[in-house]
């Protein structure tokens, strides 16, 4: 009987002592309770459950398959200990579960409830549907629903086919947004991507860029500081320091939009395109280029530009374009209002065409050339450039070449096809034909500064003038010559002026900003390419 006493009154103690420690066990889980906002973390399973005082006072350390529960996150681990404050650590086959789509995986976790921080670390893997990361440590912000590292992390876009890189970043898991900044790389097989700062989104492919940013694909080479692009589509807008290269061509602009798929760059606002391999810069305020054609439009205040041989030629026109030809030179064609300068050669028409390949200058419609002292006008003139400068000039078509004599009188020849031949940026021979006519005027003496005395007025099939500094000092009369020399005083009002002389200085481009002046060329026709 005494032994059966003994044995109850152990099984009383026993039970006691079991109840006492379910007790403290729910005073601490109401503690935490109390302490949390958000709840207590609930214990879903657990192999073993054991209480270690030593190693983690007030702690229950979780052994085996343990499963927990904060809120609409789920915790798994091969082991943890869950403090009274809802603090969580965890180690082995760690995994957190939030909502349908977000897993995360690492080697140890530190979790604070009342915070809804997870600290990850070892090998950690955080996926969703469009994407995976992976890093050695990370933290994730339950409430927010924001993850974020600072020591380097890969990831994994599936449907796009990106691989992201960077130093720091965070990712918002709801909007399935990344923040990137540090050594960023998107790399794709068909395109590099690299930057300091760069956001990007999982669920569209677009690439947010606010910083110095550099996009190589292909061939193609795009810069810009600030601006998106759709990887995806292949399409980009730039709207800071934007740029892109290629086939030695650039197009820079305030404002760019590019569309790989087509090939077609469009600017806005001090736009330029800039051909290395042809030495030319075209620029003004709206701008398109096609990279399959290589062909390129400007208009706004369009300028092209083009050094030669120390020199540069100035050329403003309403509208500009410029192409690839069969021998790979390069056509560049200015339309309507067409004013250049050069130091040794100014002109104005309505539409200018000028090819690398046999460095040709074609003018037409109302053409007006001006170099040194002499003019030439006509229905068109084709302008061959050599080393930079002038070396011949045809005259199609009511060709006449004008040179002032003094201030009341010209040196003239007209002709249907006028031939000029320049020598050291100078016209120094004029050959004239068809209906060839010329009026130039004799000094007294040999010195060119002696007054006029006499008028010479030819008329003949053919004829060729030499001229130093613009005046007149051989004329040879090559077919059926009818000449008269006038005293300049008897000589006729008539025979004075040719027919068709048009003297036009005020015209002529005086410097570069001069080719930007309007009125005298709003009024002529354009003439139409053939």
């Amino acid at each position: 009987m005494a032994t059966v006493r003994m044995a109850f009154t152990f099984m009383q103690q026993a039970l006691f002592a079991t109840a006492l420690c379910m007790a403290f066990a729910l005073i601490g889980f109401e503690a935490a309770a109390q302490t949390s906002p958000s709840g207590r973390v609930e214990i879903l399973n657990a192999d073993r459950l054991d209480f270690d005082d030593h190693l983690a006072p007030g702690a229950q350390r979780l052994i085996g398959n343990v499963r927990l529960k904060h809120v609409d996150a789920l915790m798994f681990c091969d082991s943890a200990y869950l403090y009274p404050d809802q603090h969580v650590r965890a180690y082995g086959h760690v995994a957190i579960r939030q909502g349908d789509t977000l897993d995360l995986k690492a080697d140890r976790l530190d979790y604070t409830g009342e915070k809804r921080v997870a600290t990850v670390a070892g090998k950690v893997v955080l996926s969703d549907p469009g994407m995976t990361l992976t890093t050695e440590a990370l933290t994730y912000d339950l409430t927010a629903s924001r993850a974020t590292y600072t020591d380097s992390a890969r990831i994994e876009s599936r449907r796009d086919g990106n691989t992201l890189t960077s130093r720091n970043g965070t990712y918002l898991t709801a909007l399935h947004r990344f923040i990137f900044s540090g050594n960023v790389r998107i790399e794709h097989p068909e395109r590099l991507i690299t930057a300091d700062t760069l956001q990007y989104a999982t669920g569209t492919g677009v690439a947010d860029f606010i910083g110095p940013t550099h996009i190589t694909q292909n061939e193609t080479h795009m810069y810009c500081e600030r601006g998106t692009y759709d990887t995806r589509n292949n399409t980009g807008r730039f709207t800071r320091a934007g740029r892109i290269t290629t086939q030695g061509r650039t197009l820079t602009g305030d404002s760019l939009l590019y569309d790989r798929t087509a090939g077609i760059g469009s600017g806005w606002g001090n736009v330029q395109v800039a051909d290395s391999a042809n030495d030319l810069l075209v620029r003004g305020n709206r701008g398109i280029y096609h990279e399959k054609q290589g062909s390129s439009m400007i208009t706004g205040r369009a300028e092209l530009l083009m050094p030669m041989n120390g020199d540069t030629l100035f050329l403003h026109a309403d509208t500009l374009f410029a192409s690839t030809d069969s021998a790979q030179g390069r056509n560049v064609t200015a339309r309507r209002n067409v004013r250049f300068f050069k130091s040794d050669m100014q002109g104005t028409c309505d539409t200018m065409r000028y090819n690398t390949s046999d460095s040709l200058v074609r003018l037409r419609g109302n053409p007006m050339l001006w170099s040194g002292t002499d003019q030439l006008t006509g229905d068109s003139m084709r302008l061959a450039i050599s080393d930079g400068s002038p070396r011949s000039v045809i005259v199609d078509g009511s060709g006449f070449v004008v040179s002032p004599a003094d201030s009341l009188h010209w040196n003239q020849v007209a002709g249907t096809v006028i031939t000029g031949v320049f020598r050291d940026k100078e016209l120094v021979q004029v050959t004239a034909e068809g209906n060839a006519q010329t009026a130039y005027f004799a000094r007294e003496g040999k010195e060119k500064e002696g007054p006029l005395t006499n008028l010479n007025r030819a008329d003949c099939a053919r004829l060729v003038l030499g001229l130093d500094s613009g005046q007149v000092h051989s004329v040879s009369f090559i077919t059926q010559p009818e000449a008269t020399l006038w005293p300049l005083e008897k000589a006729p009002p008539e025979e004075v002026k040719l027919e068709g002389f048009s003297w036009q200085p005020e015209a002529r481009p005086t410097d570069r900003e001069d080719i930007f002046r309007e009125g005298e060329m709003r009024s002529r026709s354009v003439v139409p390419d053939n």
